[in-house]
């Protein structure tokens, strides 16, 4: 079967079971396993679907039975998980993805289990531990042998897990018994965690869940952060999948403790703020770094220095440098910048992208090791130059796991003279920097920027992984964690959704504001909360979603008649709407509270001017000019409506206007060439319309002659109605044209 019709019938099963009808379920997935020619999966469906079948009967003999709910669910569960597989065995003999490749090589590895692989990795882990005291060098061969072997062997289990499903109950039971045992290193077991994860992202397994609720309750802060982001991420993967009653009840358990409710909101605010992280990179790629590169050799020249000796130091006590800063901009944006930092968005991202080629980085495990400083590179032969800093990269607070080791690569290519300097640097400031940062962190700090680490590591991978597009991205969309069933209620108490989505209103990030306001709208926050409808109104008009905009505008009117702000938004999404006559009225209104505002009155004029009251148009056109006759933003709807209200001397008075101020749109020229056509001067008029033709022109280069005509043809179709009204005779236009044409 090709994927095309697998991944069709696929998206049916589960609209099925959604939907609660089992019976095509249960249909079409055994005809897929029929058709792939899987009889042993083809056969438990049959199973499954006999006992629905036997619970149906007691639902049509009246029986009353309060498990039905669960009943139900658990046999769409078991449609579902049966459908992954049958995808995961269709895939797996030559599917190309690195999950697949990954698969193959571990199923050939037929005497290696989950549960041998972890009990290998203790006693080697225990070697290496008794290795290290014995001889007391952690840097001896024998160590370093150690270290390579068990290094191998965290990757061999991370990959197993990884490509596991579904997870055997031997298996579960042997991950769990890693998970909490205390024998084995804490990054190890937040190893095990993300590998977990990644597995679940691939086919979703409720056992997986389970083990990442289990491993939340570790002692140590990296491993219960990573299961905390890791179960999130599962659970809204799996949103319209349904639970165990067992599942179930261990989430409604946690929900219930005061510690999961505080480090919920610090994962879900941490899952929000990725969304800024391109944008900042961009930033300092794009503004940032190319200003401070056009500053360099401006201030070596006005400092008498060697651009090779640049010494940013020097600068620090240097007015020159402070007044070349300023002037330039760079100052306010790298004061924003650090602004950014502080209210914790990724600024490193941008920095280390660029540091994630080297070889370590191929391999999807180490993207998810927690830095360590007794990792194989930084020891043995390595480990005069690199332990040292390891040791202070293991505590630097700044970074990243995935960013520590970038650094600690990068360390070992750069020039020998630039290294010792960036090294001894490195150790001044690094034991400073690390006691500063304690020093400020409280307990509930130090745990909200574990979770910002571990977020960070696990977005870096799907954004900066060489095969990324082979992998489901929970960052693709905004983080809506109120998706998730058995933890809406928890997350609507916690008040936590207001400040998530003014994080992504306040950031330009409509959409995914938008579905979380529309959440606190279906609880009823938004009955009597004016600037919520105000929000929701302007997050509509900036997508362009005009009607939306118009209602949340209006709801606002209600709740706070007097906001001059939201009669203004509300008067221009209903003009874009074209409702012209709705609009006036809110002009008005803002006319009659704010009398002598230009922009008020030229936004009456154009209404009026649309409503073919031109008139009144250009008595509101008058008193924008009179008000604001500086700006000029009244002169070009003034001069039309003049022409329109066929006050022809007036309106070109007010064309001249235009062509002295210096200040011509090619739309100038047209309207003029329409007023001189309707006063019966042709000559005048085709040269108003020949320039036309040349502004467009030189206004789109690529744009021929032969399509600059066509376009004013466009346009003089497009006024005609006006034109003949004013007393142009319509077969005028086409022998005007002609007469260009023809250059007569």
């Amino acid at each position: 079967m090709d994927t095309k019709t697998f991944a069709q019938t696929r998206r049916k099963i589960y609209g099925s079971v959604e939907s609660g009808q089992l019976y095509d379920a249960f249909t079409q997935a055994r005809s897929l396993a029929v058709g792939m020619g899987n009889h042993a999966i083809a056969a438990e469906l049959e199973q499954a679907e006999e006992g629905y079948k036997r619970m149906l009967h007691y639902v049509v003999q009246g029986a009353d039975d309060p498990s039905r709910a669960d009943m139900m669910h658990a046999f769409g569960r078991d449609v579902l998980d049966r459908v992954d597989r049958l995808e995961r065995d269709m895939k797996r003999p030559d599917t190309p993805t690195i999950y697949y490749n990954t698969l193959r090589y571990e199923q050939l590895q037929k005497s290696d289990t989950i549960a041998s692989l972890l009990q290998a990795y203790g006693r080697i882990f225990a070697d290496g531990s008794m290795f290290g005291f014995a001889l007391n060098n952690a840097h001896s061969t024998k160590y370093q042998e150690n270290l390579t072997e068990r290094e191998a062997l965290e990757r061999r289990i991370f990959n197993r897990i990884w490509t596991t499903h579904p997870l055997s109950a031997a298996d579960s039971d042997a991950i769990t018994q890693a998970l909490t045992s205390t024998a084995l290193p804490a990054y190890f077991r937040a190893h095990v965690v993300w590998a977990h994860t990644l597995g679940g992202f691939e086919f979703l397994d409720e056992n997986r869940v389970q083990l990442l609720a289990l491993a939340y309750d570790d002692k140590n802060d990296t491993v219960s952060a990573a299961a905390m982001i890791g179960l999130l991420l599962l659970l809204h993967r799996g949103r319209r999948r349904s639970y165990s009653k067992k599942l179930l009840n261990r989430l409604a358990a946690l929900t219930e403790r005061l510690d999961f409710a505080k480090d919920l909101r610090f994962a879900y605010l941490e899952l929000a703020k990725t969304i800024d992280t391109e944008r900042i990179a961009r930033k300092i790629r794009d503004e940032i770094v190319p200003e401070m590169l056009k500053l360099r050799p401006d201030i070596s020249k006005r400092l008498n220095m060697d651009a090779d000796k640049f010494d940013p130091e020097e600068f620090e006590e240097n007015p020159e440098w402070i007044e070349k800063l300023s002037k330039s901009g760079l100052a306010d944006k790298l004061k924003e910048m650090s602004e950014i930092q502080e209210a914790g968005g990724d600024v490193m991202m941008g920095t280390f992208s660029h540091l994630k080629s080297f070889p370590f980085f191929d391999e999807p495990a180490n993207w998810f090791l927690p830095f360590h400083s007794d990792y194989s590179e930084f020891t043995g032969d390595n480990s005069a130059l690199m332990q040292p800093v390891a040791d202070l990269m293991a505590n630097a607070p700044m970074f990243c796991d995935s960013d520590k080791y970038s650094f600690m690569f990068t360390l070992r290519h750069v020039p020998a003279a630039q290294r010792d300097l960036m090294m001894q640097q490195f150790r001044e400031h690094g034991d400073q920097i690390a006691q500063l940062q304690a020093a400020s962190l409280t307990v509930n700090a130090a745990r909200k920027d574990m979770f910002t680490k571990q977020v960070q590591n696990l977005y870096r991978f799907f954004r900066l992984f060489r095969r990324k597009g082979e992998f489901y991205n929970p960052f693709a969309t905004g983080m809506n964690l109120v998706e998730i069933e058995p933890l809406r209620k928890l997350i609507g108490n916690m008040e936590i959704l207001p400040l998530v989505g003014e994080f992504y209103f306040s950031h330009g990030y409509y959409e995914p504001a938008l579905k979380v306001f529309a959440i606190l709208e279906e609880e009823g926050d938004a009955a009597g909360n004016d600037q919520l409808c105000q929000k929701m109104g302007y997050a509509n008009e900036k997508l362009g979603n005009y009607e939306a905009a118009a209602d949340y505008f209006g709801k606002a009117e209600m709740l706070n008649s007097g906001s001059d702000w939201t009669l203004t938004r509300l008067a221009r999404t209903l003009m874009a709407l074209g409702r012209y006559e709705e609009a006036l009225e809110r002009w008005q209104a803002l006319d009659r509270r704010t009398s002598g505002k230009p922009s008020v009155a030229l936004n009456m004029g154009r209404c009026l001017l649309e409503l073919g009251r031109h008139d009144e148009a250009v008595a509101a056109f008058f008193k924008a000019e009179y008000l604001d006759e500086k700006s000029g933003k009244a002169l070009r709807p003034l001069a039309w409506s003049l022409f329109v209200s066929g006050d022809y001397e007036k309106s070109g008075k007010y064309y001249e206007r235009i062509f002295t101020s210096g200040n011509i749109l090619p739309s100038d020229c047209l309207n003029a060439g329409h007023l001189a056509l309707v006063e019966g001067k042709m000559l005048e008029a085709r040269n108003y319309y020949r320039t036309y033709i040349d502004m467009l022109r030189q206004k789109d280069d690529k744009l021929t002659e032969r399509d600059a005509f066509t376009r004013l043809q466009t346009d003089l179709q497009h006024d005609m109605a006006v034109l003949t009204q004013r007393g142009v005779a319509p077969e005028l236009v086409p022998l005007l044209l002609d007469s260009m044409l023809y250059g007569c």
